[in-house]
């Protein structure tokens, strides 16, 4: 076997990177403090209903960073895709195609959202430059609201782009970079292959750490770390609850300012410790998981833009309060795979933005205002409940240690985005980060999967 590799945490940062590793041929063990893999891509199991932590689609599906690590490692991974994928509900009613490549789908887009005709030119100089994806890098730095402001000042435009940025980013369009905007909205759409993984959410991580395995690694769990061990300026192990695991390299999926925490402040710069405290963080997401006995919501996923003005659709985050009409998106798992449900009954996962570190109280406000939404839109869904199951920013905060109980990490605003995202490499040799706080652009799991392959190729031979 090759050099030993510590990867700490099965997230699809930790989980991808470590079956990469191990078919560089390190020799790869892979420490879990829960007792399943996944982090906040996980999958938990109630009275035959499979479902995700999380709220999660895959905006690239296969074509992804997701669907890359799959291929070189040889994994099982397999997507259901639809076309149409989504239907849109609340300020407008229409089903979203797959791919908007095309000026008639494009057409049939500004005519669907409802874009009043003399702001068609606009409209689509904006789709024309969010397509070809360019000028990523001038605009890291530029907010995303501003961006679209440049193009027009359609109600619907702003309203449609500040909620996919939530979406995107978990944070409104007036604070998301639109440089990352760009890049993400122009690689989901070209490829065109928006889905959902066979065996739930939690089956991608599941898939990377059977690839593991196979190359010869382990994944251990219930295997918290307490300690990344450092010795003259060198990550040489890991500790846990349950023992001490010796590396060549310590690879943390434990997000950046958690990472220097194990390692201890003292082994970090100043510069290095202000840019772990200083950088900001995404919102939280609060979601309810309902069991149905029968089959009530009939799309693959459903997207709600209430019907609020486009600048105030998320103020609520920032004032601390419920929203008066949340936004929602809501897929439907057992409409991509019936197999995570017994036959014939449905589940069905809502979701929405919360503010980082909020409270049991508010979170349960803020699920209270969707499930009213939910049942409005759907009203045959509380007569077919056989549960619910609610997730608040507190139980994000259990699972992943993360302090704010945030969505996806650091967040993707000016300054935290490209070249100014944290690197890979830490000051401490041997020691590196891959997640969604370290080394790549994107989507949430498919930032941290792009992470993964990006310290992959940086630390194979």
């Amino acid at each position: 076997m090759g050099n030993k590799a510590v990867v700490i945490g099965s997230g699809v940062g930790g989980s991808g990177c470590a079956a990469l590793l191990a078919g560089a041929g390190y020799d790869v063990t892979l420490l879990e403090g829960q007792s399943f893999a996944g982090g906040r891509c996980a999958s938990l199991e109630k009275e035959g209903f499979h479902y995700d932590f999380g709220v999660h689609m895959f905006s690239r599906g296969d074509k992804g960073p997701l669907g890359e690590i799959n291929r070189r490692t040889g994994g099982d991974l397999r997507w259901a895709t639809h076309d149409w994928p989504c239907h849109i509900m609340g300020r407008m009613e229409f089903d979203f195609p797959l791919d908007i490549t095309s000026l008639l789908r494009q057409f049939y887009l500004a005519r669907k959202l409802g874009v009043k005709y003399k702001n068609y030119p606009g409209a689509f100089r904006l789709i024309l430059n969010l397509m070809g994806g360019k000028a990523v890098e001038e605009n890291d730095d530029v907010i995303l609201q501003d961006y679209v402001s440049r193009f027009t000042d359609d109600e619907v435009i702003h309203l449609f782009v500040n909620c996919v940025s939530q979406l995107y980013f978990a944070q409104s369009y007036r604070q998301s970079s639109a440089g990352e905007f760009l890049w993400s909205f122009n690689r989901m759409f070209k490829g065109a292959s928006f889905g959902y993984p066979l065996g739930a959410g939690g089956g991608i991580p599941g898939s990377y750490l059977r690839s593991t395995e196979r190359m010869g690694g382990k994944a251990l769990f219930e295997e918290e770390a307490v300690r990344i061990i450092v010795e003259g300026a060198r990550a040489t192990g890991v500790e846990t609850n349950k023992g001490t695991y010796p590396a060549d390299i310590v690879v943390s999926n434990a997000g950046m300012r958690n990472t220097v925490y194990l390692a201890g402040k003292d082994h970090f710069p100043e510069d290095y410790l202000a840019e772990a405290e200083g950088n900001s963080d995404s919102n939280a997401y609060v979601t309810i998981k309902y069991a149905l006995e029968r089959k009530v919501v009939p799309y693959p996923v459903v997207f709600y833009m209430p019907h609020v003005a486009p600048e105030r659709v998320f103020d609520y985050i920032e004032k601390g309060e419920p929203p008066e009409e949340p936004y929602i998106f809501m897929p439907v798992p057992t409409n991509h795979d019936p197999s995570l449900a017994p036959e014939g009954r449905q589940l069905v996962i809502a979701g929405t933005a919360a503010p980082a570190g909020a409270s049991d109280e508010l979170c349960n406000a803020i699920l209270d205002r969707v499930h009213a939404q939910v049942c409005e839109i759907f009203p045959d869904l509380e007569s077919a409940m056989l549960w619910e199951s609610r997730s608040t920013g507190a139980d994000v905060r259990e699972l992943t240690g993360h302090r704010a109980g945030e969505c996806i990490g650091l967040s993707q605003v000016p300054g935290q985005v490209g070249r100014n995202r944290p690197g890979h490499a830490t000051p401490v040799q041997g020691l590196y980060l891959v997640g969604a706080d370290a080394g790549a652009r994107g989507i949430g799991t498919e930032m941290a999967a792009g992470s993964a392959l990006a310290l992959a190729d940086l630390l194979s031979p």
